[in-house]
């Protein structure tokens, strides 16, 4: 569809409409939502040519009635010219610098969703790995407290059956020293212990 339109370049269109070529420019900036406009390499502005007519409306508005762009803007609403809300501009890089610098503090509502929907899923990425990260540290310290758990109820284990094996030998040795000890003493007769 758009192969088949006719371009013209801003100095053509200021000779049709009778201005400069800045004041053609000037209103394709300012009336940009009625003008389909190209841009190329070296400012280079290519206009369709059936706009035309909105560039002799606003030069006759200018001219005749010395309106104010706001007020020229409602009129071209009121007289029914179409209104190029996605226009295919081609820019240089020098071109978006300096356009940024034009329309600075001026937002298209999409950009911002954009803008927020990418800061949303770029701090939600950096909350996931946040948490990732204490999931794994939690997780490793889990089980360095359950390691050392089970190596000290390892050795409490040890040292209590150390403890009983003690206690058993030392029992073994008081039987053992009781038992020499009674057969060592005579034996006495029941009825001499009184």
């Amino acid at each position: 569809m758009e192969s088949t339109k006719c371009w013209l370049s801003a100095e053509e269109i200021a000779k049709q409409v009778k201005v400069s070529a800045m004041t053609i420019k000037r209103n394709c900036q300012t009336y940009k939502d009625f003008v389909n406009v190209k841009q190329g390499e070296k400012n280079k502005y290519l206009i369709d040519k059936d706009c035309v007519p909105v560039f002799l409306f606003i030069a006759k508005m200018r001219n005749k009635r010395n309106l104010q762009s706001g007020q020229i803007i409602e009129l071209l609403d009121k007289e029914g010219f179409p209104r190029f809300l996605d226009t295919p501009i081609i820019e240089t890089s020098k071109q978006i610098s300096e356009q940024s610098h034009l329309y600075q503090g001026f937002v298209s509502v999409q950009e911002v969703e954009k803008f927020v929907s990418d800061r949303v899923s770029e701090e939600m990425q950096k909350h996931e790995e946040v948490l990732k990260k204490w999931f794994l540290e939690q997780q490793k310290q889990q089980q360095e407290f359950q390691q050392s758990l089970v190596q000290k109820l390892e050795e409490r284990d040890q040292k209590l059956l150390q403890a009983v094996r003690e206690i058993q030998e030392s029992r073994k040795e008081i039987a053992a020293a009781n038992q020499q000890k009674e057969e060592n003493q005579p034996k006495k007769k029941w009825w001499k212990f009184w």
